[in-house]
């Protein structure tokens, strides 16, 4: 039983990898899908099939989702309940559609994920901006790419005015540090932790 009450308006970090730490990401179409399938949940609820409507939900009132990164294992959100089971619904949509595509795509059968997924409450401001650093920073310490700004399955691209899939409400993050007009200061934001991101990781791996 989830020990975590979502309360609305509030931030949380939702997570959540494969089991036995397994990759749920294996090639470009496997990313692309689970974008796909965050946009139809945010914008247009569940999909149809011919002319039977599976199930319309409109998320984009029940949730805020403020940011994300997916890594070949696992995947960090940012998201602010708006209404009532609101997170937990979303996921439930996410989760259980993205394992059905994955398994029908992998000729495979059984879970994916090593749990529903797990949450975290953002109990500050300051949490809530760092938080956003360590999610975007993510590829890089993990050695997925050498360039941030080239990676594609985060929203960091967004952060920084590389993109603009209107798929996050960033500027909730942006406003906290009064970046509205100059997204070039979240870039320098992010980059300035970086080294010491990495030494610190070094220094727990020795």
């Amino acid at each position: 039983m989830r020990k975590i009450v979502f309360a609305n308006d509030e931030y949380y970090h939702v997570f959540n990898r494969g089991v036995d730490k397994r990759k749920i990401f294996l090639r470009v179409g496997h990313y692309k899908r689970f974008i796909q399938t965050l946009e139809n949940l945010l914008n247009f609820g569940s999909a149809t099939t011919g002319r039977t409507l599976i199930q319309k939900i409109a998320f984009t009132t029940k949730i805020s989702f403020i940011s994300y990164c997916l890594m070949p294992n696992h995947y960090h959100f940012i998201i602010r309940q708006i209404q009532e089971n609101g997170i937990s619904e979303f996921m439930h949509h996410l989760n259980t559609s993205y394992t059905k595509y994955f398994n029908i795509n992998e000729k495979r059968s059984g879970r994916l994920f090593e749990f529903t997924f797990k949450a975290v409450h953002v109990d500050s401001e300051a949490q809530l901006l760092h938080l956003s650093r360590y999610i975007h920073i993510n590829p890089l310490l993990a050695g997925v790419v050498e360039d941030l700004n080239k990676y594609t399955w985060s929203s960091y691209q967004d952060f920084i005015g590389l993109r603009d899939s209107h798929l996050c409400q960033k500027q909730e993050i942006l406003d906290l540090i009064s970046l509205k007009k100059s997204p070039q200061k979240y870039q320098d934001f992010v980059v300035s932790r970086i080294k010491h991101a990495q030494a610190l990781k070094n220094i727990i791996l020795e």
